[in-house]
């Protein structure tokens, strides 16, 4: 079984556990849009890091249920109101939340949500801990959000974004953006199976620090492959069509582009529709450049990092099938 079929499968574990919440204490008519997003499937990567964490500590899988929940309804939380920010209508393949149940509807979902994660904090063996993780990583995701928004360069006419727009990216604001934006969850993920198994701090930290590095390594890939599309089957350019400067291949481009290569790129980004022809120069203005080289090498230099964090661990199946991940989230790229 591959590694992201054991998550998988290690993951859903929670799922029993998330549409029970979700449904407690909601309208009957109310809870089909409650538990559409969990029905709507996901790898359930993040929930898998927390049980597996809290395994590779000495925990019990019974330990961290309750906290993988937790994390897993946060990630899925994030994305119901990503949707509605993004007027998304199709995530996994199906309407999203706003798209089938309206804006406004999908707005009280997410209320719902935030409010579920915390009955079940409040039921974890370690309630307060993990209540105050919570608070700390929905805050993180929140400042990534708004860094993506801010980061992209049409659109959203309000005064505030049009004064804070970023016009450049440099790599200390970028590991800024998916630091908040993707690697703040993975690491919690990781430290909230800790928490649930009563480690001893030297274990946490290695454990925090496996979940950051493996988390900007997860991002920077996926940055690689929203350029390029790769293998998976994702559209080509997809980062460039929706206007967004806050890509690893970007920001490593514009390190090497003269002020009218970077201008030319921006001009790009900046266009109302970017089309297929579009698309193409800005690539061939990327290709000039060792953007992709250089991002590859960042991914697997952060995912190595996340790698030796966990050498500081007993061995053991659940240590070695997050190594295994690790070296899964670059490798995926070929």
């Amino acid at each position: 079984m591959s590694i992201v079929n054991t998550l998988t499968s290690l993951g859903q574990k929670v799922d029993p556990v998330m549409i029970g919440y979700l449904k407690k204490g909601a309208k009957r008519d109310l809870i089909p849009a409650n538990i559409y997003q969990i029905n709507a499937g996901g790898k359930r990567v993040r929930a898998a890091l927390t049980l597996l964490s809290c395994k590779a500590v000495g925990g019990k899988i019974s330990d961290a249920i309750l906290p993988a929940a937790a994390i897993e309804l946060i990630h899925n939380y994030s994305l119901i109101m990503d949707d509605i920010i993004d007027k998304g209508e199709i995530r996994r393949g199906i309407p999203t939340v706003r798209a089938k149940y309206s804006d406004d509807m999908a707005l009280l979902v997410g209320m719902f949500y935030r409010e579920v994660i915390e009955d079940i904090a409040r039921n974890c063996s370690v309630p307060k801990k993990i209540q105050d993780l919570i608070i700390y990583t929905i805050k993180e995701t929140i400042e990534g959000e708004r860094l993506d928004i801010l980061f992209e360069q049409i659109g959203r006419p309000e005064d505030y974004i049009i004064k804070h727009r970023f016009k450049t990216i440099s790599y200390d604001s970028y590991l800024q953006l998916i630091g908040k934006k993707t690697a703040t969850l993975m690491r919690s993920a990781c430290q909230a199976g800790t928490l649930a198994a009563r480690a001893s701090s030297q274990k946490e930290k290695s454990l925090v620090d496996y979940g950051w590095n493996t988390g900007l390594a997860f991002q920077i890939t996926d940055d690689i492959l929203d350029i390029f599309g790769e293998k998976t089957g994702k559209e080509i350019g997809k980062d460039i069509i929706e206007h967004k400067l806050g890509n690893a291949i970007i920001m490593y481009a514009f390190q090497e582009m003269d002020t009218k290569s970077k201008k030319k790129f921006l001009d790009i980004l900046r266009l109302t529709k970017v089309d297929a022809k579009s698309v193409k120069k800005a690539i061939e203005l990327i290709e000039k450049t060792k953007a992709k080289d250089k991002a590859y090498k960042s991914a697997k230099k952060f995912a190595t990092n996340g790698k030796k964090a966990l050498l500081a661990l007993p061995d053991s199946k659940a240590r070695g099938q997050l190594i295994e991940l690790a070296d899964f989230i670059v490798d995926r790229l070929y």
